[in-house]
């Protein structure tokens, strides 16, 4: 990119090399060769099924919490669709419920527009959340990830028996009361 630089002036590489910036990415390069390399191993159509499987049971366990209104086909309707369950929940704020199942049960939930801020505003929805899974993930962690945010909800929803489940800190319970 930089031929010479001063204090005074920069001189430019001539093209196309005045147009790269740093270092090539020679390790992530080979890094993708190496997945490639164990997608092909596992055999794409038996992650395939794998991922249909796990989506199918993530979906299954996000509707039948109350109040949860999902978004998108289902597994069912669309059997190639994405691994993930995109909803909101009746009087719960999507990063509130991120917050919660993050830091008190280390479950990593997207919230907020997803990128998508103009189907949100169509949807008439202030935020949704978003779990999602992969072939590498187990059913016992999606049920984890459920049960995690259950608790979240009915916390939120003012459920005093959830306080324990959560064991919450001083300073999350204190931040939650003023709510």
């Amino acid at each position: 990119m930089i031929n010479e630089v001063s204090l005074e002036t920069s001189t430019y590489n001539d093209i196309p090399h005045k147009f790269e910036a740093g270092t090539p990415a020679y390790a992530e390069a080979v890094a993708l060769g190496a997945a490639c390399d164990y997608l092909s191993t596992l055999g794409m159509d038996k992650i395939a099924e794998r991922e249909h499987a796990l989506t199918e049971h993530l979906w299954r366990s996000v509707r039948e919490l109350p109040g949860i209104a999902t978004y998108g086909p289902t597994p069912a309707e669309q059997p190639n669709r994405a691994s993930l369950v995109c909803f909101t929940v009746e009087g719960c704020h999507a990063n509130d419920l991120a917050t919660l199942v993050d830091q008190e049960r280390g479950v990593a939930m997207r919230s907020g527009h997803h990128c998508t801020q103009p189907l949100h505003k169509q949807l008439g929805i202030p935020a949704s959340a978003r779990l999602s899974a992969y072939f590498y993930n187990t059913f016992e962690e999606i049920d984890v990830a459920v049960g995690a945010l259950k608790d979240a909800i009915n916390l939120v929803r003012g459920d005093p028996s959830t306080d324990e489940a959560f064991a919450l800190d001083p300073a999350m319970a204190a931040a939650l009361a003023d709510l």
